[in-house]
């Protein structure tokens, strides 16, 4: 599905003058049912400040961060709770957590290796961190490997795959290596790209490999650079999420037609992103994050199948949710004031 939060840097000078309107303010806005969430409430975490929900694949664990401030700074503890015995486990506690601070110490990412096997990434506030890896049913650290943030940023994009460059030969080979790195994957052979490359157009297009097709979705002016934020097929419709300066726009492209979903302001629309969270057949469950996650953001929860799109609504401002593999399950990290507690519930598809 592509990247969950890309950084763009360009100097405003640089950028062309517009020569093309924006492409969603003269669309009706069509309306979105708004849905309060439902299913029973199995756990909630409200002691702390609690973010990063992500279950383990057989939904047995539930990683999360606590955040938590030792004067200055901000360090984390990692724990995980046992959704058979409700129990919590720490598995980094602060006093390791400062062990990797510069500036501060924060989780920069989870990632489960398999059903008990934990993959957490400790920022350490500046260029550096460490990955550390846990067995979470025992409850240890097994290992841990410094890293470099410096080391994740090739100088160029990763050159595409030879049957993708013989199906778009009018595309030069740098310029599809970086409308796919920053593209989304929609379909068998499908992706929703934007060239954003020198002397190219930012307009959004469909690549279909598999027909050799090529099909332009939405014109783009020209400054829109980076600006598709987010996209995923759903039947014959696919889903857009595109943003600019401080206003971002979901959209519905269909038979030819472009319609105009939801509307929302943004923080800043280089770090507003689309993540699906589950999908089975047309129906799709998916986030949209307004803004980066070191501020007060605020994110969406919406499904979207043939009937049309639905917001499902929280009693606060959700920050951050995962969902689990089968669609079952539902972590939510909801601000409370300054602080985010975390909520488990069943997960009922709302129909």
């Amino acid at each position: 599905m592509g990247r969950w939060v890309r950084s763009v840097f360009m100097a405003a000078g640089l950028l062309p003058m517009a020569a093309l309107a924006n492409p969603f303010s003269a669309l009706p806005l069509l309306p979105t049912a708004d849905i309060p969430a439902s299913g029973k409430i199995l756990t909630t975490l409200e002691n702390g400040d609690y973010v990063l929900p992500r279950f383990s694949p057989d939904a047995r664990y539930l990683a999360f961060a606590h955040v938590v401030m030792q004067g200055n700074t901000e360090l984390t503890e990692i724990q995980a709770l046992d959704l058979k015995t409700f129990k919590v486990t720490t598995l980094l506690d602060t006093k390791g957590s400062l062990e990797f601070a510069v500036y501060k110490s924060f989780v920069s990412g989870f990632f489960w290796t398999d059903a008990t096997t934990l993959k957490a990434g400790i920022s350490d506030g500046d260029v550096n961190g460490v990955n550390l890896i846990f067995d979470v049913a025992a409850g240890k650290l097994v290992s841990k490997k410094p890293f470099s943030h410096a080391d994740d940023m090739p100088e160029t994009e990763e050159a595409p795959a030879p049957d993708l460059t013989a199906a778009f030969p009018n595309l030069p080979p740098p310029v599809l290596a970086n409308a796919l790195a920053n593209g989304f994957r929609a379909g068998e052979k499908k992706y929703v790209v934007q060239k954003n490359y020198w002397k190219q157009d930012n307009h959004i297009w469909l690549l279909d490999a598999g027909s050799r097709q090529l099909t332009r979705l939405v014109d783009i002016p020209e400054p829109w650079i980076y600006s598709l934020r987010g996209a995923f097929a759903s039947g014959n419709a696919i889903i857009l999420l595109v943003a600019w300066g401080q206003e971002a726009w979901l959209a519905r492209h269909a038979g030819g037609r472009l319609e105009l979903l939801y509307r929302f302001p943004v923080k800043n629309y280089q770090q507003t992103a689309l993540r699906v969270e589950h999908a089975r057949g047309e129906r799709v469950l998916f986030q949209v994050s307004t803004g980066p996650d070191y501020e007060k953001r605020e994110s969406f929860l919406f499904v979207y199948d043939r009937s049309g799109l639905r917001r499902i609504r929280e009693t606060a401002p959700i920050y951050d949710l995962d969902v689990d593999t089968e669609g079952r399950l539902l972590c939510l990290s909801l601000w409370k004031g300054n602080n985010r507690r975390l909520v488990v519930r069943e997960w009922k598809d709302p129909r």
